[in-house]
């Protein structure tokens, strides 16, 4: 396989991924327009509590299943891994319901606004049980490149939930103001729960388009596969566990606990306000998304060909170059990007969205770097990289945010994934060495990091010094020109490189 096959297949999974989350995004603005401050935090709390327990609820079958899914025993996988998800589904699904009295009456159940809606509780669970049970069938479309059929499904998936979430917050409260009192009220106490049954409403139907599929499983279960599967999938709950306190515990946890002062609803709204601004990173978590769907497979395929170290230092490249263009995209146009917010109140949280880009940034480098104890079988250590960064972004936190407020949080998440890239990439020189272009990488990264706080200084000094996020005209053309000399500088630095890609090749060859 080459680099134009996973160009080609990230473009795919990236097309459905990133039109999925732009869609889920689009609901953005409308939560924050009917809801209060303090119910947008208590739905971020619940939503940073889910990766959690879908880490528990696919205990790394996921990843395993790629690693084991050869082509002579590809089926055995298949089933056994499916077989297993389902049993381990209904019991975690069933003790969840069984204990739902002492998780809503909890200090997080009451952070979330569960204690009052226990109802919500049990559409959360539903939405954890479906995503589980469509786990392994995702991973067979990407294993079998099907990114075709994987895209209509997850698209499927999105627009039913947005459908749900406007019949619920939009359609159902017009006609009931317009005398249509049989159905039900929907009002700003309420709406929340609206929001999670629309998902989950979104999971059923997505696991019921997965029917056809698995039917035609041959359903036999292998223990000696399943034993194998576990001993590698096992330490991955650590690390996906550990990676999860840096990518979500802070609105989870870290900031309620932080926070200085015991009012329960300033601490939601400023998690509200955080979670908000957090959302403006959304372009660049979309791409690392999408190119760890088309990736993962891509990687352990390529393992099998002949000095894939090479192509892994290429991918890596080109991947951190795209990841500067998207930084600068979004951190110079934030003026712009502010729509999204819709209200004034979420603006003074803007400032911690260059910080939250590039802890993505460093993410997404990361991920990268993973595959080498993937493919040594090293999990373990991985798991322990994790649970490094994890004991920091603690420590970290604890420290930072009752000082900082929420920007302590933002800069404790970049200093965590900083740290995780560079133990994880210390590491892997030494057990799976890649000759990646490290010069190039870090002059890609410290020039972008640099261009905008240049342009950002310019900004608060002469071109908009009493609002820095005032749409202006001058503003406006500034950041283009910084943008586009940034892109000449990549491209006159890469111009062997990029007029190999397709589709743009021949573009970049002519400059």
């Amino acid at each position: 396989m080459s680099i134009k096959s996973l160009a080609g297949q990230t473009i795919y999974y990236g097309f459905s991924n990133i039109a999925s989350k732009l869609l889920n995004y689009f609901l953005t603005p409308l939560y924050l327009e009917l809801m209060t401050q303090a119910s947008y935090g208590e739905m971020s709390t619940v939503y940073a509590y889910i990766p959690f327990l879908n880490i528990i609820l696919t205990y790394g079958m996921e990843t395993a299943f790629f690693r084991f899914a050869k082509k002579e025993n590809s089926q055995t996988v298949l089933s056994t891994s499916t077989i297993s998800l389902l049993f381990s589904t209904i019991g975690f699904t069933i003790l969840l319901l069984f204990f739902r009295g002492p998780v809503i009456h909890s200090y997080i159940g009451e952070l979330s606004g569960l204690d009052t809606h226990p109802v919500f509780f049990t559409y959360l669970v539903l939405i954890m049980a479906f995503d589980a049970l469509t786990a392994i069938p995702f991973a067979q479309l990407r294993l079998e490149n099907k990114p075709v059929r994987y895209a209509i499904i997850r698209l499927a998936n999105i627009l039913t939930t947005i459908g749900f979430n406007l019949l619920f917050l939009v359609i159902i409260p017009k006609m009931r103001a317009a005398g249509q009192t049989w159905l039900p009220d929907i009002r700003p106490g309420n709406q929340v729960g609206y929001i999670y049954l629309s998902n989950a409403l979104g999971s059923g139907i997505t696991l019921l388009l997965f029917l056809p599929q698995l039917m035609r499983i041959r359903w036999q279960f292998d223990t000696a596969v399943w034993r194998q599967m576990l001993n590698y999938s096992i330490p991955l709950i650590f690390f996906g566990m550990a990676g999860m306190v840096n990518e979500t515990f802070d609105r989870a946890w870290f900031l309620p606990q932080f926070l200085p002062g015991n009012n329960m609803t300033d601490k939601k709204e400023l998690i509200g306000i955080y979670a908000a601004n957090y959302k403006l990173a959304i372009l660049i978590t979309m791409f690392i998304q999408a190119f760890k769907l088309g990736a993962e497979p891509f990687f352990f395929k390529q393992a099998e060909g002949k000095d894939p170290q090479k192509m892994y230092a290429r991918i890596m490249k080109l991947f951190v170059v795209l990841l500067c263009m998207m930084f600068l995209f979004v951190s110079l146009y934030l003026n712009v990007w502010k729509i999204f917010l819709r209200r004034p109140e979420y603006y003074p949280g803007m400032k911690i969205v260059p910080i939250l880009l590039l802890a993505n940034m460093f993410l997404g480098i990361y991920y990268n770097l993973t595959i080498w104890f993937k493919l040594t079988d090293r999990t373990k250590t991985g798991a322990m990289i994790t649970i490094i960064t994890a004991v920091l972004a603690f420590l970290l936190n604890w420290w930072w945010i009752p000082v900082m407020g929420y920007f302590g949080a933002a800069l404790a998440t970049m200093v965590c994934y900083f740290a995780q890239m560079a133990i994880c990439y210390a590491l892997g020189q030494k057990y799976y060495p890649v000759p990646y272009h490290l010069p190039r990488i870090l002059t890609y990264i410290i020039t972008a990091v640099l261009t905008f706080y240049l342009y950002d200084l310019l900004n608060r000094t002469l071109l908009s010094p009493g609002d820095v996020y005032a749409l202006k005209p001058l503003s406006l053309f500034v950041a283009t020109v910084f943008f586009g000399g940034y892109i000449w500088f990549l491209l006159k630095m890469e111009k062997k490189e990029f007029s190999r890609l397709p589709l743009i090749g021949k573009f970049v060859s002519r400059i």
